[in-house]
């Protein structure tokens, strides 16, 4: 295998865990609000103004918050199933080991 044909053929491996279209589309929205938010001076702004905004970022926490339990769920999912999958390759590999060992038992008679 030639170098140049590894560089060219990247392996890209992605985690998938499944958010929806919609999902990604209300982060990236929360995400660009946040942004432009932030960059608001706080100058001449009222105290009533100040108390909806902190209201608005605590309901976009909320979300965030949400979005992260979700992930987490599924990333639960994924480390159990994970796990589940090596347990059983370690038991047929233990099936098998002992099948090899009696008919290595069996060639001895």
């Amino acid at each position: 295998m030639i170098i140049g044909d590894i560089m060219d053929n990247k392996i890209q491996t992605e985690l998938n865990v499944g958010f929806s279209e919609e999902e990604k589309e209300d982060l990236e929205k929360l995400i660009t609000e946040f942004k432009g938010k932030q960059s608001l001076s706080i100058s001449g702004m009222t105290l009533e103004d100040v108390q909806n905004q902190v209201r608005s970022m605590g309901e976009r926490l909320a979300q965030l918050s949400e979005m992260l339990l979700k992930f987490d769920t599924r990333l639960k999912s994924l480390y159990t199933i994970s796990r589940l999958s090596y347990q059983k390759s370690e038991d047929m590999n233990e099936r098998i080991d002992a099948i090899i060992n009696s008919i290595r038992g069996m060639k001895n008679i």
